[in-house]
């Protein structure tokens, strides 16, 4: 049996004033870039630079909102710390992550500015990103998971 304590709402972990948007945007945060990430998986199968690059501001800007929902001293990350002092290390490995994400993107992004770059470098390319976003947001859900299940014991 395991018991769920209620974790911070989400107005109480990025104030609508520190973040610049209401606690209704912050839970919108995940969709939009989760519709960024089908995006972009669906333009990278033609592979034509002009569709990558058209999708991946929109990326960008989506995972910007993430990082300021997440990082700093009112973000996500901040209240986990708080609540679950022992997760500190996977919040510092998130936070690399997040730099690591922003790269990858900054990487495409100039591959498809060139022009006429390479089908298999645009490919490769929004791979990298795609492989990254996924398995950072696999772990950030087993961040929250791991910080707000609580198992009791028993059968």
């Amino acid at each position: 049996m395991s018991l769920t304590p209620r974790p911070p709402s989400a107005s109480s972990v990025v104030s609508a004033d520190s973040a610049g948007r209401s606690a209704s945007s912050v839970t919108a945060i995940p969709r939009q870039l989760s519709s960024s990430v089908r995006a972009l998986a669906a333009a990278m199968e033609p592979a034509d630079p002009r569709s990558v690059f058209a999708v991946l501001e929109p990326l960008r800007l989506a995972f910007a909102d993430h990082r300021a929902a997440t990082e700093g001293a009112a973000g996500l990350y901040a209240g986990v710390v708080q609540d679950a002092p022992r997760l500190a290390h996977a919040v510092d490995g998130l936070v690399a992550e997040h730099h690591c994400i922003d790269a990858a993107m900054t990487r495409l992004a100039a591959i498809v500015a060139t022009g006429e770059p390479p089908v298999q470098a645009v490919r490769d390319g929004a791979r990298e990103v795609l492989d990254e976003l996924v398995r950072h947001g696999q772990r950030d859900a087993d961040l929250v998971y791991d910080a707000y299940t609580t198992d009791i014991g028993g059968e």
